[in-house]
């Protein structure tokens, strides 16, 4: 009987020190788990690089007024160009067409117009013009855009992509578009039309409008974020570290960007100058390769990842008007606030 009790004291003891064993390994790992969390995770963020050209297109919140037919301040009201026709009379704008079915359906000789200026909202009455029986009034509009840039990195945690590094705006009235829904597409049979005296260069391409890869509804100055649902992840290039305004330094550096061929490839840059309080780096051209492929910086390379040191530092923006080898890039943690 005393030998089963000192068994039974043996296993009890056993079963203590296992147990207790057991309580110590997950304290551990708890303080391993929350110490990677703290010091990994927090301070280091990883996305996968892109430099892949894409089509991209959007539909605006709203009507953008960019001319007027005359200069009949009658028909014209308190409109400016530049204005967001959101409303007429209470009914909600999404685009030019809303505007020709809502005064058709009001034959009214004047009507309120709700209109977005300078993220205030606003409302003035303005004169109909009536044609062939129907009404419109006396101004152009644009409700939709369209056109090419390069994407800069993919977070796959989030399963967000970040894009062309500053916001998309009117060609016409250089303001900031409101974006209800944007979509982007893949691309083909890459063009570069290089810079001339008088025009900037820009890319051409082939864009497969059939088959969107992406949505984004966020437009900043900053550039555009939206969620890839069609779009090839098998990623030519490795995760990588984002890396901060502070870790930015003047010299060498260099972008990824599409090539003809359709591979991303990287290209020698040199940081001149950075400019913290306006959020960019001034750079400049030094690849041979690059000039000879695109003649520096053109329309559509806007977004194109600049590196630095294994890190994400940038996105490539906008381009000097008379010297395509120089430009500007924004920090990347200014874009990932987006």
């Amino acid at each position: 009987m005393k030998t089963n009790n000192k068994y039974a004291i043996s296993i009890f003891f056993v079963f203590a020190l296992l147990i207790s064993c057991q309580m110590l390994i997950k304290q551990k790992d708890k303080e391993i788990l929350e110490t990677f969390q703290s010091e990994s995770i927090s301070n280091k963020q990883y996305v996968y690089p892109l430099g892949n050209i894409v089509g991209i297109k959007a539909d605006t919140d709203g009507a953008l007024v960019i001319g007027f037919e005359e200069d009949d301040i009658e028909y014209i009201g308190g409109l400016k160009i530049g204005d967001n026709i959101i409303s007429i009379e209470g009914e909600k704008v999404n685009n030019s067409k809303d505007i020709t079915n809502i005064l058709n359906e009001l034959c009214s000789n004047e009507v309120e117009i709700t209109f977005e200026r300078n993220n205030k909202i606003k409302k003035c009455k303005i004169k109909t013009k009536e044609e062939n029986n129907k009404y419109k009034l006396g101004l152009w509009v644009r409700d939709k855009i369209s056109g090419i840039g390069t994407l800069t990195c993919y977070n796959p945690m989030t399963n967000e992509f970040y894009a062309i590094g500053h916001g998309i705006c009117d060609m016409d009235t250089d303001k900031l578009l409101k974006i209800k829904q944007g979509n982007i597409y893949n691309t083909s049979n890459i063009d570069v039309y290089k810079n001339n005296e008088k025009n900037i260069g820009q890319i051409k391409a082939i864009i497969d409008y059939n088959n969107s890869v992406g949505k984004f509804d966020i437009n900043s100055n900053n550039g555009i974020k939206g969620n890839f649902y069609n779009y090839n992840r098998n990623f030519n290039l490795p995760l990588i570290e984002i890396g901060r305004k502070d870790d930015v330094k003047t010299g060498s550096a260099y972008i990824l960007f599409q090539s003809k061929e359709g591979n991303v490839e990287s290209y020698e840059i040199k940081i001149e100058k950075i400019l913290k309080e306006e959020n960019n780096m001034l750079i400049k051209v030094v690849d041979d390769k690059l000039i000879d492929y695109t003649g520096g910086i053109v329309k559509g390379m806007s977004g194109a990842p600049i590196i630095q040191n294994n890190k994400l530092i940038g996105s490539l923006t906008y381009v000097f008007k008379h010297n395509p080898k120089k430009g500007y890039g924004i920090f990347i943690d200014e874009m990932l606030k987006l």
